[in-house]
């Protein structure tokens, strides 16, 4: 058989297709796409997902219901929803954490079926804030849907204790005090004081010993106009000791500290180890600022007007009563010089706000009490 036979075969097959194709029309040439594995042009994509069709399927008997799945963004091509046996859902971290709070409060104060739901739950919702709170995070609790926060913002400052930190160490921990200063300046409802505010307030402050001081704390306080104080120290290595950086929060309304962040330096106290413990414990420490109890100071009194160092950012309203107190004692042991905690603050008036000046600032009048001065103290009423 001659060699030039075959591709005349083919080429006689290909122009009969053709023709077999045209005399059809396009339901031929459909076909044979269709045959050839390509999908018809009026076949339109399935855009609902066949696990959301249904909530509950039978499967030999059992029912089985559509459950997130737990692996979905976390490993490829996994879908958002399988179906699982029920009684076998998924069930995601934080409502464990609330079913085995519930559980533990009921097992306490009696079988949790005894109480109200509603009890149950504003229980399980202090059992929460008081394990965020132990863990530093007391700032950052859910707010029942409608309640309000009582404050919006806090004023803080940042300051590097010299008195406690070796000259030797004095570089790192003023990169320290500046770097978690800049990291808190990025949170939400915190306003930090520059730093030369901060010179300024701590030459005016005339503190004497140590920073630590429950007075030079206060002091301090008054002196930048801070509700919160910062301190930042680093403890050189010695012998097995590898070294320490410190963070230490304090409340400047009595002037005592609220939570202290230690973390050793196993790499070597280095700049960049600073800076990135500063960045990961920002976030801890805003929300310890932001939980502590808010209150205001006196900045001056003209014409009758007492002007506040708080407003919007306090969530006050015109309208609004305030108490000047004076903030309680605190109680020592004599024999042991524990500090056992603080008596009562002392009401010496009550102020009605008139205006608001901005997000910092208001106007009030005395409703009873005074004469008021610059520094005393102002609370919710």
């Amino acid at each position: 058989m001659p060699k030039s036979y075959f591709p005349m075969q083919r080429l006689g097959l290909i122009l009969s297709l053709i023709a077999v194709i045209f005399l059809n029309g396009c339901g031929a040439w459909t076909s044979v796409k269709n045959w050839a594995g390509y999908p018809g042009e009026d076949i339109e994509e399935e855009t609902v997902p066949p696990e959301a069709q249904q909530e509950t399927v039978m499967i030999d008997g059992k029912p089985y219901v559509r459950s997130k799945n737990p692996y979905w963004l976390t490993y490829p091509d996994q879908p958002e929803y399988i179906y699982v046996e029920k009684g076998r859902e998924f069930v995601p971290m934080q409502q464990r954490l609330i079913e085995s709070i519930a559980k533990a409060v009921g097992k306490e104060k009696g079988k949790a079926g005894s109480i109200p739901p509603d009890k149950l739950q504003e229980m399980v919702k202090t059992e929460v804030d008081r394990i965020l709170r132990e863990q530093g995070l007391g700032g950052f609790v859910s707010k029942a849907k409608g309640e309000k926060a009582p404050v919006v913002g806090r004023a803080v400052a940042v300051l590097p204790d010299t008195k406690e930190t070796p000259q030797s160490m004095e570089g790192m921990n003023r990169t320290l005090a500046s770097s978690l200063a800049e990291a808190l300046r990025r949170q939400k409802d915190v306003t930090v004081s520059g730093d030369e505010q901060v010179r300024q307030g701590l030459a005016k402050a005339q503190v004497a010993g140590k920073l630590t001081l429950r007075p030079n704390i206060q002091a301090l306080g008054d002196q930048l106009g801070v509700q919160g104080l910062i301190l930042t120290k680093v403890i050189p290595p010695q012998g097995n000791n590898p070294g320490f950086m410190v963070l230490e929060v304090y409340d400047t309304f009595q002037g005592n500290k609220v939570q202290s962040v230690v973390e050793p330096a196993a790499a070597g106290l280095k700049t960049d180890a600073a800076v990135k413990f500063a960045q990961q414990n920002a976030l801890r420490v805003a929300g310890e600022l932001v939980s502590m109890d808010w209150f205001g100071r006196v900045e001056f009194i003209k014409e009758g007007k007492v002007y506040l160092s708080l407003g919007q950012n306090a969530g006050l309203k015109v309208g609004d009563r305030l108490k000047v107190v004076t903030p309680g004692k605190e109680v020592v042991n004599p024999a042991t010089h524990a500090v056992l905690g603080y008596t009562s603050d002392t009401p010496v008036g009550e102020l009605k706000v008139t205006e608001l000046l901005g997000n910092t600032g208001a106007v009030a009048l005395s409703v009873s009490g005074g004469p008021f001065k610059a520094g005393e103290k102002v609370k919710a009423k």
